[in-house]
């Protein structure tokens, strides 16, 4: 079907959506490969950031995939609220009630879920330049392990390598950048190629499923 034309992004209920529900890490591969779209946003308990990700906090290999197809990684250190106290008010994750505009913040300090936040920001910073982290997020950072590898990462300058892949996939565009017929023109070194793409953090092109933390 997607050979012929079926757009992955039409019907009421999200493929990709589905795929990540499942775990499925070949029809998770097989849509992205066809446009499915990485930053799409559920209609209930509707998040700041791009509801994808919340399938896949628990898994290095789905959440690689969606960083590596143009998942939007900004939104999610985008707080209102930077390095002030955050309200008192916080919900208990997604309920049958709709919540508008969760924080990643929120999300991700959660007493079941903080125990997970250094390995996914330090995922996630692989995939922007200079970000700012809220408050709320650094204090419970900087109660994980990996604390001092991503302060290291965010106080200091970004290669200029990385810096140009960044600018580089910008240019591109997400559509671009997931389609293999497109890269294939591009007057560019296949190692060049692959570092654009991410390649070297690819856990399933790799065959290396054993990123569940």
């Amino acid at each position: 079907l997607l050979n012929a034309g079926a757009l992955p992004n039409q019907d009421p209920i999200n493929c990709l959506q589905i795929a990540l529900r499942m775990g499925n890490y070949e029809l998770m591969n097989l849509l992205l490969r066809h446009g499915a779209n990485v930053n799409y946003f559920c209609r209930v308990n509707t998040t700041h950031f791009p509801s994808a990700l919340q399938y896949a906090l628990k898994d290095e290999v789905m959440l690689r995939m969606l960083m590596n197809y143009g998942y939007d990684v900004h939104r999610c250190f985008d707080c209102p609220q930077g390095n002030s106290s955050h309200s008192q008010y916080v919900t208990d994750g997604w309920t049958s009630t709709v919540i508008k505009d969760t924080m990643f913040c929120e999300v991700i300090t959660l007493s079941w879920l903080r125990h997970l936040s250094g390995k996914v920001v330090r995922v996630m910073l692989d995939y922007v330049d200079h970000v700012n982290i809220c408050w709320k997020l650094e204090a419970v950072l900087k109660e994980q392990e990996l604390w001092p590898d991503i302060n290291s990462i965010l106080t200091n300058p970004r290669s200029l390598k990385h810096l140009c892949r960044l600018k580089i996939r910008e240019c591109m565009g997400r559509l671009r950048l997931r389609c293999p017929v497109f890269m294939t023109f591009l007057p560019l070194p296949n190692c060049l190629k692959d570092y654009i793409l991410y390649k070297e953090y690819d856990l399933y092109g790799q065959e290396n499923f054993t990123g569940t933390y």
